[in-house]
């Protein structure tokens, strides 16, 4: 009798032993479960994110390879829930904002997106936890509780840079930007750039152009000289300012933020080149003295190093250049004479 009595005590403490441990193996799982648990999201709506031809992008070969062309938010709304095992369990997820790969110039154009959801604008993949807890039931059971997915909204930022000097359009319609769903991949949705080829982007044939006469020649009159004051009086003496201006004409909706640059070249005066002295040319017969080019402030305008005159985006199409020129006294002595010298100016885009 005592025998049988010891095996039924030992029998309960066996199953006792064997449901703590039973116990502490759910709960154990239970802590880990959240971070493999796996989200079934879908959009409401749409997955379309961004329709390129709705951006209005222009484009010029002349618009510099890095220019960030359009930036924006793109907002997307989702819809996530979990399936019915994990629901009924107690388990949660956290929705993943989780960026795909997406390869230089696979917009069209030279162009590129960057997404930038989390701070760094990246068009590498990766994920980016959004904070967005999923704790309800997306489905329907076979006792009819019907589904109950958590709605919500995500505000992607994004920028689309030059990235090429291609102005050619992809053959593709449409392009993979990213999806929304668990750490683990479970049923996860992908969001998309769609209208790809279907004239998304204007390419003009030019940027700016020069009106009028490109080729402009600026009287700077006739001086006497003097050894008291002005002309001959020394070294960087100078007469008086002459005004003119360039006027160019350029394509005031290119996309993008950079800088319209003019250049002056020329033969600068020996040791300068900084002060914007063009040295006199081979025909002239005086000597002493060179052409000096200033700005609109009447200071001077270094040779061989491009300047800006104008930033994009453009108030306006007319862009007007203000300068001056005059005489610069070279050497210690002028000698009299015919005085004329020859600049070019080139615009570049930066």
């Amino acid at each position: 009798m005592t025998f049988f009595k010891s095996l039924k005590t030992a029998g309960r403490i066996f199953a006792l032993v064997i449901l703590t441990i039973n116990m502490i193996i759910m709960t154990t799982t239970d802590v880990y479960a959240a971070a493999d648990t796996k989200l079934i999201c879908k959009a409401p709506q749409t997955t379309n994110a961004l329709d390129l031809r709705t951006l209005g992008l222009t484009l010029s070969a002349a618009v510099p390879i890095g220019t960030v062309v359009y930036e924006d938010t793109m907002k997307v709304d989702v819809k996530c829930g979990l399936n019915f095992v994990d629901y009924s369990n107690g388990l949660s997820a956290e929705v993943y904002f989780k960026r795909l790969n997406i390869p230089e110039g696979s917009l069209g154009y030279g162009l590129t997106m960057y997404l930038g959801y989390g701070g760094e604008y990246s068009n590498e993949a990766g994920s980016v936890p959004t904070g967005q807890i999923i704790k309800t039931y997306a489905g329907i059971t076979t006792g009819g509780v019907l589904n109950d997915y958590t709605e919500f909204s995500l505000n992607i930022p994004f920028r689309i840079v030059r990235t090429s000097s291609s102005l050619t359009p992809v053959t593709r319609t449409f392009l993979d930007l990213f999806q929304i769903g668990s750490l683990v991949i479970g049923s996860d949705e992908t969001y998309i750039a769609s209208n790809l080829r279907s004239n998304a982007v204007t390419v003009k044939d030019e940027t700016c152009t020069v009106t009028g006469n490109a080729n402009q020649e600026v009287p700077l009159g006739s001086y006497s000289v003097s050894k008291s004051s002005g002309l001959g009086a020394g070294i960087g003496q100078t007469s008086s300012a002459i005004a003119f201006d360039i006027q160019l004409n350029c394509e005031a909706l290119l996309s993008g933020a950079f800088d319209v640059m003019m250049q002056f070249d020329g033969d600068a005066s020996s040791g300068l080149g900084d002060m914007g002295v063009v040295a006199l040319n081979s025909t002239s017969t005086a000597s002493g003295v060179g052409v000096q080019i200033l700005n609109e402030n009447q200071q001077p305008i270094a040779l061989a190093a491009p300047f800006s005159v104008a930033s994009y985006p453009l108030s306006a199409a007319l862009v007007r250049v203000p300068l001056y020129a005059r005489y610069y006294q070279t050497a210690a002595t002028i000698n009299p004479g015919t005085a004329n010298a020859v600049a070019t100016y080139t615009l570049s885009y930066q």
